[in-house]
């Protein structure tokens, strides 16, 4: 157990977490990798980061692309078969960030319907340029994935 005066810090979500709040050192928002800081450093990077802190609306956004990509065991495949050199929470990070920067360039497109509905089907991940996409995940994966055209 981490001494008292240790809090965890997630640097994507920039917020402090007491050790009982991520026994398993992931970030209980975001699930990224959190890292061991001090009570005073804790404090201090809280007060910095209410100035810098993501909206909401935006963490939410994010959330929602992570469970349109890794629905139906999905996320666990792609990290399956690219075996790439990470764990599967910076897998997952790392996909999502690279799918919503997708979306911003054009060459995924997310579709859902105008309210929440229970057809997980209504939530769609198309992917407009297939090379694109295969040349993004071999950079994500590392030089040893193989990637076959079509996979």
């Amino acid at each position: 157990m981490p001494p008292p005066n240790t809090y965890l810090w997630c640097d994507y979500c920039r917020r402090s977490f007491k050790p009982t709040d991520a026994p398993d050192n992931l970030c209980p928002i975001c699930k990224s990798e959190i890292k061991p800081v001090g009570k005073f450093n804790a404090i201090l990077r809280g007060l910095v980061a209410n100035e810098l802190n993501p909206s909401p609306i935006v963490s939410k956004h994010r959330q929602l692309v992570k469970l349109i990509w890794t629905r139906n065991g999905a996320g666990e495949e792609y990290y399956r078969l690219l075996a790439p050199e990470m764990s599967y929470a910076k897998f997952e990070s790392a996909m999502t960030n690279l799918l919503c920067r997708g979306a911003e360039e054009g060459w995924v497109t997310f579709s859902m319907p105008p309210a929440p509905v229970d057809d997980e089907g209504l939530y769609i991940l198309k992917v407009n340029d297939e090379n694109r996409f295969l040349n993004e995940l071999q950079t994500l994966a590392g030089p040893d994935a193989a990637l076959a055209e079509g996979d």
